[in-house]
């Protein structure tokens, strides 16, 4: 039972957090705010197919939620992208190219969506997730694009232009992250879904776009 009180307590908190984020985004610079909000949005989708997955027990027309339960695929790299801009104030990453890569990214999950094959899995007491068959390659790639963003932060933590908060929040999210899916690719189930490394990032997304925000 302890894991289903910190499983829903996660899911409430996350939504929360992102609707925190979708009023902070209203007063973003105008270049920052479509992205952000498209961020949002995305992971908003993921936790929407999350909370079905907890709230409904039939399974019938589940699988349907594959293309929005994996989202954070989408939404996660994007959150790095995001808060390492503001963060390092535009020394590293030009902003034009966050587009870029975005579509980028945008274009790869759509061909995964309709290449790889993934499972219902019944986790007791909180309904159902979903984990990929055969593909187990793209956790280990998700893993390899927070490592990058663990070394990034931890490189330019001390640069004088670098946001020291915000990064360590990075830091912090990208080892939960790392940690939470190596634990789970080697078979132990802390909880039912991996959301304790989205926890933290979201909270690097609000915390900068917080740093950001015009007055009202």
């Amino acid at each position: 039972m302890l894991k289903f009180y910190i499983y829903i307590s996660l899911l409430l908190i996350i939504i929360i957090l992102l609707f925190k984020c979708f009023y902070l985004d209203l007063y973003s610079p105008k270049k920052v705010k479509t992205i952000a909000l498209i961020t949002i949005l995305v992971m908003g989708l993921r936790y929407a197919a999350l909370l079905i997955l907890f709230l409904v027990s039939n399974i019938k027309y589940l699988y349907l939620l594959k293309p929005l339960f994996f989202m954070n695929l989408i939404g996660v790299p994007l959150i790095i992208l995001i808060v390492l801009y503001i963060f390092m104030k535009g020394h590293i990453i030009n902003f034009s190219y966050i587009f870029i890569t975005a579509g980028v990214i945008i274009a790869l999950y759509i061909s995964m969506m309709l290449k790889c094959t993934c499972f219902l899995q019944n986790s007791s007491n909180v309904g159902y997730t979903m984990v990929f068959a055969q593909d187990t390659y793209i956790y280990w790639v998700y893993i390899g694009i927070n490592t990058i963003a663990l070394f990034l932060s931890i490189s330019f933590i001390n640069k004088t232009y670098t946001n020291r908060i915000g990064i360590s929040i990075v830091i912090l999210a990208s080892i939960a992250t790392i940690i939470e899916y190596i634990v789970w690719i080697a078979g132990i189930i802390l909880i039912a879904e991996n959301v304790i490394g989205d926890t933290l990032w979201i909270i690097a997304l609000m915390y900068a776009l917080n740093r950001i925000k015009k007055k009202a």
